[in-house]
């Protein structure tokens, strides 16, 4: 159910007006047209910054895709987060296949068979023949126990078993078809995205080894050792890969830059930047390299891995607020100046991107582990594990809007395929769900945080409650009132219009 709907997009305008030529062009000569983004990777591209120019609140439910077969020793990872070619084809990755489908209904396009493994994002990179989807499968000998929800994180095979470990890297066309002769063997499991640039594929696997393949043939380029587990997607800008690491009881995790050409080690940070864990992906924005740790937000400056500023985050309902999810792991956005977070309670903070601090929070009281926030020019969306989308004032911090999209749960992976925002949903129950404009928009929403203190409304809440509050004495007390007796005056005798 939707709960407020409201104005188009101011930026919209330019876009309706491509809109209504294309439109144009179709009647005139009886085809579709559709306009299609590209979102090949996690959080839209190599740097994951997570910023769409598509449709944004009110948005409304375009189509939802629920015939969807996960079947596999274990279903219950569900899809992983979606990603989108150029020509409209949306992609996931199931336990036990890819799956293509049209951006324009959610029809299947493609299936293309995958050994069972953790459902991790894949990333489409540009082959010489056209696209190319690189994904990841393979679990090994030592398969993770089943879980009751798709943010499950499997254990490595154990020490001294790398010989009978089978996991690996792989690729397909748009039409399901094999690109690469074999798949590229690895040596232990990838939970972290795919992620792709002209140059090469990159993944990071549980081991803390990261792998760069050629995208058209899987050739094995390169391989870095980190030393422990990669904890998100590599960021990739200019010439340097930015890659999380978890850290161990007795060490703390890093961020390491890496050569793209040749897997050298650049720098690595000490603890005076990173004390803690990351546990999300290294994002490339443009004041600086950001990244969650357990419990706080930090950004870095990429030429040397030094601290620019580091923020802790406190919530009283969940500490730390955010953690390793395995294929599900959580991530900052950034735009304009700002770093948007949402912890694992829904509570989405905005903090300013040169000095880090906290410029409001609003809480949602809706659980979001799996999946990290979409911003469109003006909102920030959330999607929560009920199955609601909301979206929140980049500006004010305010509620301006939210839609109850599936009954299924597990809402997560919101990416960018032009005129829709397409979601998975479920586990094994798995869905695909389209976003686009409302055709009936009505007035958007301001609520702030149910968190805010305003003292007008705390006023006349006491006044409200007081008032009640004596209604109820002087409704109590009536019967008292009358067993007492009528009021007598002085001389003894009952006032006129009282009972005797």
């Amino acid at each position: 159910m939707t709960r407020a709907l409201g104005h188009s997009h101011p930026s919209r305008g330019s876009r309706r007006g491509l809109g209504l030529a294309f439109a144009t062009f179709a009647l005139l000569f009886g085809g579709p047209a559709v306009a299609f983004a590209t979102w090949p990777q996690f959080q839209g591209a190599e740097t994951h910054v997570g910023l769409s120019d598509g449709p944004s609140a009110p948005l409304a439910v375009e189509w939802a895709e629920t015939d969807i077969d996960v079947e596999g020793p274990d279903a219950r990872g569900g899809l992983s987060a979606p990603v989108v070619t150029e020509d409209g084809t949306v992609v996931t990755v199931a336990p036990s296949a890819v799956l293509g489908f049209s951006a324009s209904d959610g029809a299947p396009m493609f299936t293309a068979e995958r050994d069972f493994g953790p459902s991790t994002q894949p990333a489409v990179a540009e082959g010489p023949d056209g696209p190319v989807v690189v994904f990841t499968e393979g679990y090994g000998d030592n398969p993770p126990p089943a879980t009751a929800t798709p943010t499950s994180s499997p254990s490595p095979s154990p020490a001294g078993d790398e010989e009978a470990f089978d996991a690996h890297v792989n690729a397909v066309g748009l039409d399901g078809e094999p690109v690469w002769d074999a798949p590229t063997q690895l040596d232990a499991l990838v939970l972290t995205p795919v992620t792709v640039d002209e140059r090469a594929a990159y993944v990071g696997d549980v081991n803390g080894v990261v792998t760069a393949l050629a995208v058209d043939t899987g050739e094995l380029l390169w391989t870095a050792q980190l030393g422990s587990q990669v904890s998100g997607a590599i960021g990739v800008s200019d010439d340097r890969l930015f890659v999380p690491s978890l850290g161990a009881r007795s060490r703390a995790g890093a961020v390491s830059a890496l050569d793209a050409s040749t897997g050298e080690e650049l720098w690595r940070t000490t603890e005076d930047a990173i004390g803690g864990n990351p546990v999300s992906a290294a994002v490339v924005a443009e004041a600086g390299l950001l990244l969650l740790e357990a419990g706080s937000v930090v950004s870095l400056d990429p030429e040397d891995g030094t601290l620019n500023w580091h923020t802790e985050i406190v919530n009283p309902l969940r500490s730390p607020p955010f953690f390793f999810q395995g294929t599900a792991s959580p991530a900052p956005v950034s735009a304009d100046g700002s770093v948007f977070v949402v912890d694992v309670t829904g509570r989405v903070y905005s903090l300013d991107a040169e000095t880090g601090a906290i410029r409001w929070d609003h809480a949602l009281n809706d659980p979001s582990p799996v999946s990290p926030p979409l911003l469109t020019p003006e909102h920030v969306l959330i999607a929560a594990d009920s199955g609601s989308l909301s979206a929140i004032d980049r500006d004010s911090g305010h509620l301006v809007w939210e839609v109850d999209a599936t009954d299924r749960g597990f809402l997560r992976g919101l990416a960018d395929a032009g005129d829709v925002l397409v979601a998975v949903a479920g586990s094994d129950d798995a869905a695909l769900v389209a976003f686009g404009p409302d055709p009936e928009p009505g007035a958007l929403l301001d609520d702030p945080s149910p968190t805010t203190f305003d003292l007008a409304r705390l006023l006349t809440g006491y006044g409200l409650g007081a008032l009640a509050f004596g209604v109820v004495v002087v409704v109590a007390l009536r019967p008292i009132h009358r067993r007492l007796g009528p009021a007598l005056n002085g001389d003894g005798v009952a006032e006129p219009g009282e009972d005797a």
